[in-house]
């Protein structure tokens, strides 16, 4: 059964917590997108126990974990656009697609020598990355295709057979996972859209052109079907359904299960979107969920891109 224990930013347990993470052992650790299952990013040995503990696809990359600029220079090719974003997002809920720069980083948990790349915004995992000295693969702690968490219950019901440690910090403030992006030739490709939008770059980046060619499978949340609960959910349900626990999003209406934002605000929804699947998800009453239509801009297209993948 795993261990929940409440964060905190003694030495004694950021001491512990890399002891175990430098012995190859696995760890749960929050961030400000969801929970995340940690392990030392410069082994193999490490990374396996990942995929075999979610029962992901060895072809599914990873994304490292960095503490600051400084240490994603050291591991990672950071300079150009890519410097820019992460200066002005970092730390933050951006990824980034980076040449393997330190023979450190396995060439087996690349890409064609690429990896993706970002600094988590969360006190205690910063500070333990920083420690520890070396980047770390963290994909969300959930079973591959299923609910990502974004607190510790959810984490715990996911690998209730395992002895886990997991660090409590809560909610997760973002809720849903990072905005992943590639640029080459001076071209940009959002292969996962998230809190960070395509809008927030070009303001950055004016001159960036965007591409939609091509698809890039081997990276995080780019399953067709994922981040899925048990029970069949159906999106963009207007109307209430028998057995079906609707989570509604905007004015209330009679009889909905939950409100992702009673004043239709896409942050406060996607802050609250997997944990009310999850309590519907879990409650005997109901035989599926049914959610509202979220708007297709800012912060609904990361949504929507996530609901999607869960109805399949």
């Amino acid at each position: 059964m795993p261990i929940i224990i409440k964060r905190d930013l003694s030495e004694e347990l950021t001491r512990f917590i890399k002891t175990k993470l430098l012995r190859y052992d696995l760890v749960v650790l929050p961030t400000e997108t969801v929970y995340g299952l940690a392990g030392l990013g410069t082994s193999v040995k490490s990374a396996k126990k990942i995929y075999l503990l979610k029962k992901r696809p060895l072809n599914k990359k990873l994304i490292f974990h960095c503490s600051n600029l400084k240490m994603v220079n050291k591991f990672f090719n950071l300079d150009d656009e890519n410097l820019i974003l992460g200066k002005k997002f970092w730390p933050g809920p951006l990824t980034l697609v980076l040449k393997r720069r330190s023979k450190e980083i396995p060439l087996s948990l690349t890409l064609n020598n690429e990896c993706a790349v970002r600094i988590p915004n969360n006190k205690f995992t910063l500070n333990l990355i920083d420690k520890l000295g070396k980047p770390l693969v963290m994909p969300s702690a959930n079973k591959f295709k299923q609910l990502s968490p974004i607190n510790s219950e959810m984490v715990f019901k996911q690998f209730i057979d395992t002895n886990l440690l997991i660090i409590d910090d809560g909610k997760c403030k973002v809720g849903i996972e990072s905005t992943l992006i590639k640029i080459s030739n001076n071209k940009l490709k959002i292969i996962r859209p998230g809190l960070i939008s395509l809008e927030n770059i070009k303001k950055i980046l004016p001159y960036i052109l965007i591409s939609k060619r091509g698809k890039n499978l081997n990276f995080s949340g780019t399953s067709k079907k994922h981040y899925s609960p048990k029970k069949k959910i159906y999106i963009n349900v207007k109307q209430l359904k028998k057995k079906s626990a609707f989570i509604n999003f905007g004015m209330d209406k009679k009889g909905q299960f939950k409100n992702l934002s009673r004043i239709g605000n896409l942050k406060e929804a996607a802050q609250n979107l997997y944990h009310f699947i999850y309590l519907a998800d879990n409650n005997d009453l109901y035989e599926n969920i049914s959610i509202a239509p979220i708007p297709y801009k800012k912060m609904g297209l990361a949504i929507n891109d996530r609901l999607l993948r869960a109805s399949k």
